[in-house]
């Protein structure tokens, strides 16, 4: 495998990674009361706030153009999209199932390579793609008795797994000119943030406050590692190896996430939990393998 190829796998699984660590900053906030809108809106401003204080410290010149900037606001509503569809169907199935439906992303990366990018079909990566849906399925609880299902509930999973598919498909072939993927990420998220404040002030009536310590270093955090980082590095990656390779090791989100809950959140880990997370590494090894050759 060349460097180039290696560090891509490195930076994807570090966004997988990243992104699996939400639990850990949102459930002590969500604790606190705050409502699931407000955490995502105060989500993406702080990893806003943190890439832009990046930029400003490296004298990164913040200009973009129109054509650009279009195109990002492109990704920006599909991002919006994939966290609205995603949101609500948490109010019809099962939190476990609907992740299990959003990380059929990789599945629409690899359906959209084959019929308009004319990608050839991979054996090697049907495997591991097989292995590492049943996993994620596995672990996140999908084929639990006490799993909660509905047609709407999970139409809106779909689409949210979906418009992911769509949004790692775009990212690296839009028309957009050679930026640090620091700044694309910062402009992609600042868009985003008028959408989310005016769906919280119609919803919750407005942006309640930071009262503790506790909640600012979690919103932080959350803004720094599993949005910032974490979607810095899936940008990179993605300039590096196959999007639906890519989408793939995205399936160490809810691995981590698994073992943070065991962890430090004290949770349960079942043989369906286990038998998930290695059939995930057995996937990850099969595409570390065959990029070997």
């Amino acid at each position: 495998m060349n460097s180039k190829k290696l560090t891509g796998y490195a930076l994807a699984i570090i966004s997988g990674a990243a992104f699996g660590l939400i639990p850990l900053f949102t459930i002590p906030i969500i604790a606190t009361g705050m409502s699931c809108g407000s955490i995502i809106f105060y989500r993406f401003l702080f990893g806003s706030a943190v890439m832009l204080a990046s930029l400003l410290y490296y004298r990164v010149p913040l200009k973009v153009s129109l054509h650009d900037y279009l195109n990002i606001s492109i990704l920006s509503w599909i991002y919006v999209f994939c966290a609205f569809t995603l949101f609500y169907s948490y109010d019809h199935i099962s939190s476990g199932v609907a992740t299990s439906l959003i990380y059929t992303s990789p599945i629409w990366c690899c359906a959209i390579g084959l019929l308009f990018l004319k990608e050839r079909a991979n054996i090697y990566k049907m495997i591991a793609l097989a292995l590492a849906t049943i996993g994620v399925m596995l672990l996140t609880g999908f084929f639990s008795p006490s799993a909660k299902f509905s047609v709407l509930g999970v139409f809106l999973g779909l689409c949210s797994g979906i418009g992911y598919g769509i949004y790692l498909v775009l990212l690296p072939r839009l028309r957009i000119s050679p930026m640090p993927s620091m700044k694309l990420n910062f402009y992609i998220f600042c868009n985003t943030l008028p959408l989310l404040a005016l769906y919280v002030l119609f919803t919750e009536g407005g942006i309640p406050s930071i009262d503790t310590p506790n909640i600012f270093w979690n919103l932080l955090l959350l803004g720094l590692v599993a949005t910032a980082l974490s979607n810095i590095c899936v940008t990179m990656a993605l300039r590096m190896i196959d999007t639906t390779v890519v989408a793939i090791l995205g399936a160490f989100e809810p691995l981590t996430a698994m073992i943070v809950g065991v962890i430090m959140l004290g949770e349960v880990c079942g043989l369906d939990t286990i038998t998930g997370g290695l059939l995930v590494l057995a996937a990850v090894t099969i595409l570390t393998l065959k990029a070997k050759q």
